[in-house]
């Protein structure tokens, strides 16, 4: 499968995806345990994977990178078009109190 990385956290060597087949994001743990090596990762990278789900949860595994910085922009753009489908919430006015 293919997929964009719309965040990933250095810190705790992970990162979320957008598949390709515009279902469930995938998570990633960049840390392999077998052989401690790690893959740098970067928002807006394009990367090749294999699924593996666990209790409805998908989960990226294999994961190669096919090149770096193709949508750098992708998690502000998501996060604008998220913001602009919002609709606000209309505050009820307050009631002042009768004595």
């Amino acid at each position: 499968m293919l997929g964009v990385v719309v965040w990933c956290d250095a810190a705790a060597a992970g990162a979320v995806i957008w598949c390709d087949d515009h279902a469930q994001l995938a998570y990633f743990k960049a840390r392999d345990g077998r052989t401690g090596t790690a893959i740098s990762l970067h928002a807006g990278d394009l990367v090749q994977f294999s699924i593996r789900e666990k209790s409805g949860v998908r989960f990226a595994r294999d994961l190669r990178i096919l090149a770096k910085g193709v949508l750098p922009r992708l998690p502000e753009a998501l996060h604008a078009a998220a913001a602009a489908q919002l609709v606000p919430v209309r505050t009820a006015p307050r009631l002042r109190s009768v004595g």
